[in-house]
């Protein structure tokens, strides 16, 4: 016979279940439009639903930023996700009826996010702190408005907490390399779904190392994530006729934040923009027509590296702006704009950024808890180096930072973890009056005992 689920495991459910009730009604609350990375990534993945083929069309203007030939430019992992919901939906429209069952799909998305948020926990910190941690995670505002909008970060961040999951499990199990390889998988498939997960390898690796001290150990997680991205470097060197290893987005991404126009924008420092909008570029855009992707990304690449060159403390300068704006203290206008690119309302963005504030000022309490401090040092890693990734090129908040987030959630849990404690043992010790009037300090059974005798 089957044991009746515990009180613990209805209340994961109902956490679960309220998660994705909320990601639903804000769905059901909101309208949204598809802009900029968001319509790019429908019309991918309906090419991929419906064609077979990720943009591989050598027609003019067919790449990014207005080239020709076959595009690498957004990472496959995202736009395939997409595809595969456009192929249970069944809308062959790359944008328009696709759109609310492709948000639905972030609500699920989101909901298994809020579920490996407390799986880490529970590995991390134990049963509270991951009930906690689950609960916060569940209704914490920043994760319920991205799961309304269709952005890469939103399974990037799912990936990053399964890998993360993995490689703790890896520790305690005496199965300890089917979980390394497992991390390892889940650590290619962050890659593929935004570049930014290659910075998972240095924090995986050591939790791997931990796990099993040998080289075989990392030289797994190493493995496995490489044969993972494998099948598109190898689909990219095919239609690209170069060595791509994930995407060619790095001309472009640089360009739009090391240049003169970026760098002197007063309201906000170093923000991105599109090459195509950059004063000094209509020569190359005009020529971007007869360019390949790869080719437009080098001629890029190299105008950024130039303007670093000339401006060697402008990366610092960059990583300062982006921390800030990374925190939500760059003003509102900062955060205004970054929510509009994913189509946010400014009312929903402003819940979102007091949300934020609440979540780090007892993520910093949580910092200096026991727990935090006994937890494997690299787990704390994997957030600064996400944190770095973005700040030295481009931040655009909360879609950016929603890999990090999750580990703010931690460090809160812990907080309220440890509060609790704190109050449960203020009220196991609380004075009761002895028979002389004194006051003593009861445990429960000694507590129980003066009940009786009263009684």
């Amino acid at each position: 016979m089957r044991r009746p689920p515990t009180r613990k495991a209805l209340i994961v459910a109902a956490l679960l279940l309220a998660a994705l009730a909320l990601r639903v009604a804000e769905i059901e609350r909101t309208t949204y439009h598809p802009v900029v990375d968001a319509g790019s990534y429908l019309k991918l993945a309906s090419e991929i639903a419906h064609i077979g083929d990720y943009s591989n069309s050598h027609a003019p203007q067919s790449g990014a930023g207005g080239t020709r030939g076959p595009s690498a430019y957004f990472p496959p992992g995202y736009p395939y996700f997409l595809a595969a919901v456009d192929l249970i939906d069944g809308h062959p429209t790359p944008r328009d009826g696709a759109v609310q069952p492709a948000r639905y799909s972030q609500a699920v998305l989101g909901t298994v996010t809020v579920g490996l948020v407390g799986l880490v926990a529970l590995e991390a910190f134990g049963e509270t702190v991951g009930l906690i941690a689950l609960a916060l995670a569940a209704v914490y505002p920043v994760l319920i408005e991205l799961s309304g909008t269709l952005v890469a970060e939103n399974l990037l961040t799912a990936l990053v907490l399964a890998a993360t999951w993995a490689a703790l499990r890896a520790g305690r199990s005496s199965h300890a390399y089917r979980w390394i390889a497992t991390a390892g998988v889940l650590t290619g498939l962050s890659i593929l779904a935004h570049i930014n997960g290659v910075v998972l390898l240095l924090p995986l690796g050591v939790a791997a190392w931990r796990a099993r001290p040998t080289i075989l150990a990392p030289g797994l997680l190493l493995v496995t994530a490489l044969l993972t991205v494998a099948p598109w470097t190898i689909r990219n060197a095919v239609v690209l006729h170069r060595f791509v290893p994930v995407t060619d987005e790095t001309g472009i991404t640089l360009v739009g934040t090391y240049n003169p126009a970026s760098a002197s924008n007063h309201r906000v420092p170093y923000k991105w923009r599109i090459y195509s909008r950059l004063p000094g570029e209509r020569s190359l855009v005009r020529q971007a027509r007869n360019l390949t992707e790869p080719e437009l990304s080098s001629r890029l690449q190299s105008q950024a590296l130039h303007y670093i060159g000339d401006h060697p403390l402008a990366p610092f300068a960059v990583i300062y702006h982006n921390t800030l704006r990374m925190l939500e203290l760059e003003g509102s206008f900062a955060w205004r704009a970054s929510a509009a690119a994913i189509d946010l309302s400014a009312q929903t963005a402003e819940i979102g950024v007091i949300g934020f504030w609440v979540l780090c000022a007892l993520a910093l309490t949580g910092a200096f808890t026991a727990a935090a401090r006994a937890a494997p040092r690299w787990i704390w890693a994997v957030p600064l180096l996400f944190w770095l990734s973005v700040a030295i090129v481009n931040v655009e908040t909360p879609r950016f930072r929603e890999p990090i987030d999750p580990f703010l959630i931690l460090l809160a849990a812990c907080a309220l973890a440890a509060a609790l404690t704190s109050a449960r043992t203020r009220l196991t010790r609380a004075p009761v009056r002895g028979e002389a009037g004194t006051a003593v300090t009861a445990r429960p059974a000694q507590l129980v005992e003066v009940v009786e005798r009263l009684a």
